[in-house]
């Protein structure tokens, strides 16, 4: 998932997607609220303590000659920076995008 190559049209302020953040048996589940957003259009990394992802919001259901009369989704880039109490640089990661909700796995391999 990457979107270092979308096009600049998409220069609006970042939102902030909403997350939860769960701690598991062998590590950790983030699970961010990305309606709307594809796959594609999501990177994900990891820096020391810290999970990082960032993207792209498209309003791909607009037709042409309509005009909004009301707009209070955010359609442009998306980051959220999220800080975790251990290191990340050894976690495996694994991702799965699922209704709507984007599940970031990383296993750390310490208990509970």
């Amino acid at each position: 998932m990457h979107y270092s190559d979308l096009p600049d049209d998409h220069r609006g302020a970042p939102w902030r997607p909403a997350v939860d953040i769960y701690r598991c048996t062998d590590g950790w589940l983030a699970k961010f609220d990305l309606a709307g957003v594809r796959p594609r259009d999501i990177e994900v990394s990891l820096r020391g303590r810290t999970l990082i992802i960032g993207g792209v919001r498209r309003d791909l259901l607009t037709e042409s000659g309509h005009r909004y009369y009301s707009m209070e989704i955010s359609y442009s880039r998306f980051r959220r920076v999220v800080e975790l109490p251990v290191d990340l640089q050894t976690a495996r990661i694994s991702t799965e995008y699922r209704d709507g909700m984007l599940l970031v796995r990383l296993q750390t391999g310490e208990g509970s």
